[in-house]
């Protein structure tokens, strides 16, 4: 029998939860969120203030006396003030109102006054050089106006929440001045930070401080026993704190100085509305005990922070995939118990070179798996286990619409982190160049060596991705398709390759390769 129960546990709700897709999930994976905006959200979540049962706030992974029974509040930043000054002048067009116009200049002019030189163009050109510092490190732009951009989430300072500009409800309004304005900037619609990343970072929040202990150890120490479950709480909230000081303190020292004059009238207001988690299946311990001790390997590494922030992006969007890849094993009736030749998740992902042709056995073999996961996705949010509501509109409840949040967001995501190819056309798994990294440093704690042998069983144990001859013949046993490839000994020999491009091989003669993560 499926376990249907949440964390926090709330009651599933017809004006959120209509969607099969997010009762099967969890509320809630969305295919328009971006890859950085999943990691920028889980960090938003981790760094903001949190409202704990009782009168207590915390940042961080509080703990827990017993299970939440009801929403849970957090205080994200908004940094609007910011935002205007670094995106404006880059920003979407039609979607510039006068009243922004006027306030952009007039915080233009508030911060060259503060600029103590001789000269007007000095003052300027200090200012601009701030801008582009800023401006520098945008992560999401595309067509949005600026206020729906995001940073790259770098640092606390550059992490905040979704706000919205309503621009044709402001222009039928007559809006003319910043302070009318002020009203159509909104944020819960959650359009751009869908809750992908309060998803993981509930995922997170439970297996470290809700879940027994006891029950994740037995686990742990019956499928993998390579993770030491005690340290990794403390490993993980260490080194996300650590990441996000890094560089922290300069870019608030200056982007203080923006906050100061934006204070200037008419004020730029930030938004002190709290938002409120969803829930995530509590079932989805196991998938998050694996995240949490990847998440601990990977911040402890001593990798520049720059570089950290994008392998835990890669590593956010496998954990995605992974969560919607697990709940639907679980909800078409996978018993979940590890098994020699079976990876514990019940699903399978052959990866195969970037380069093999779909009409090589492998590239055959690896099409197979990939129509097999959809097929899975498919059917769990057609399963009965799906948790049911008592109302519900037919549009939301319709299969169809939860598709597109299961094996269509499936597909888009996997596609965009290079885990899927080719972009149209028979459809295999792989590993890009930056996915290679990212597992690496997941699985091979730092300092450490594996033997590549066993680095292929990690992958396959953790994430389903199966690339070594032995690896994808447990893995073809998986597939209902009864497909059977001949003995492939050379199958891992790309893998191999990319790793040792990427720093991460010892080769060695007479004896198999190892992988390493420097420390």
């Amino acid at each position: 029998m499926v376990d249907s129960s949440r964390f926090p546990n709330i009651a599933i709700k017809c004006d959120t939860d209509s969607n099969l897709a997010v009762r099967a999930f969890g509320r809630r994976f969305y295919r328009d969120q971006t890859p950085l905006e999943y990691l920028a959200e889980f960090l938003l979540c981790f760094i903001s203030d949190k409202a704990l049962p009782g009168e207590g706030r915390a940042t961080g992974l509080p703990g827990l006396d017993g299970l939440p029974r009801e929403p849970l509040a957090y205080w994200p930043e908004s940094r609007l003030a910011l935002k205007l000054f670094s995106f404006f002048p880059s920003s979407k067009l039609e979607t510039r109102h006068p009243a922004h116009v006027e306030r952009f200049k007039r915080l233009i002019n508030d911060l060259e006054a503060t600029v103590e030189a001789e000269h007007a163009e000095d003052k300027h050109r200090a200012v601009a050089v701030l801008q582009q510092l800023f401006s520098g490190f945008v992560g999401v732009a595309g067509q949005r106006t600026w206020a729906t951009q995001s940073f790259i989430p770098a640092s606390r300072f550059l992490l905040s929440r979704e706000v919205d500009w309503r621009h044709s409800k402001a222009l039928s309004k007559g809006v003319e001045t910043w302070q009318e304005a002020q009203p159509h900037f909104t944020t819960g619609s959650h359009n751009f930070m869908a809750r992908g990343g309060e998803v993981l970072f509930l995922q997170l929040w439970y297996v470290l401080r809700g879940k027994g202990t006891r029950e994740i150890e037995q686990w742990l120490d019956n499928c993998y026993p390579h993770i030491g479950w005690p340290q990794v709480a403390a490993r993980v909230e260490d080194g996300l704190q650590n990441l996000m000081a890094a560089i922290d303190a300069p870019l608030a020292k200056l982007g203080a100085i923006v906050e100061q004059a934006a204070a200037q009238e008419p004020p730029i207001e930030e938004f002190n509305k709290p938002s409120y988690f969803g829930w995530v299946p509590s079932a989805s311990w196991q998938e998050a005990a694996l995240f949490a001790w990847e998440l601990g390997n990977i911040v402890a590494s001593r990798q520049d922070p720059l570089r950290k922030v994008r392998v835990l992006q890669d590593l956010c969007c496998l954990q995605v995939l992974r969560s919607l890849c697990f709940q639907s094993a679980r909800l078409v009736g996978e018993d979940g118990q590890a098994q020699p030749a079976k990876f514990t998740g019940g699903y399978a992902w052959i990866a195969v070179a970037p380069q093999a042709g779909g009409g090589t056995d492998l590239g055959k073999v690896s099409h197979a798996s990939h129509s097999a996961t959809e097929e899975l996705l498919f059917k769990a949010v057609r399963s009965d286990a799906v948790p049911a509501l008592s109302v519900a509109t037919p549009a939301e409840a319709a299969p169809e619409k939860a598709d597109d949040h299961a094996f269509k967001l499936f597909r888009a995501l996997g596609k965009q982190i290079g885990l899927i190819v080719p972009r149209t056309g028979p459809m295999r798994f792989t590993l890009s160049s930056a996915l290679v990294e990212a597992t690496a440093l997941a699985l091979v704690p730092p300092g450490e060596r594996v033997p590549f042998d066993e680095f292929l069983w990690r992958l396959y144990q953790h994430f389903g991705i199966a690339v070594g001859a032995a690896q994808i013949e447990a893995a073809s046993s998986t597939l209902s398709t009864g497909v059977r490839l001949a003995p492939q000994r050379d199958s891992a020999a790309w893998l191999e390759d990319e790793l040792k491009r990427g720093g991460f091989l010892i080769p060695l003669s007479d004896a198999t390769p190892l992988v390493e993560t420097p420390e």
